[in-house]
């Protein structure tokens, strides 16, 4: 089964934050949730979501 991961760094943040889920739908809410708590965002432009999304790796282990 595919894994969805994620780090604040891959989009050239100072932050150590990475996550991983089953899909990108379960991926998503965690990293909204960990740019509001830790890094004040409250909004999510569409250049980050891009950024965001460009960055999430997929992998079968």
């Amino acid at each position: 089964m595919a894994k969805y991961k994620f780090a604040c760094a891959d989009i050239g943040m100072e932050c150590g934050f990475k996550t991983e889920a089953k899909s990108k739908e379960e991926l998503m809410p965690k990293i909204v949730e960990h740019a509001k708590t830790a890094h004040n965002i409250t909004e999510i432009t569409p250049d980050l979501q891009k950024k965001v999304e460009g960055a999430i790796k997929k992998s079968m282990f």
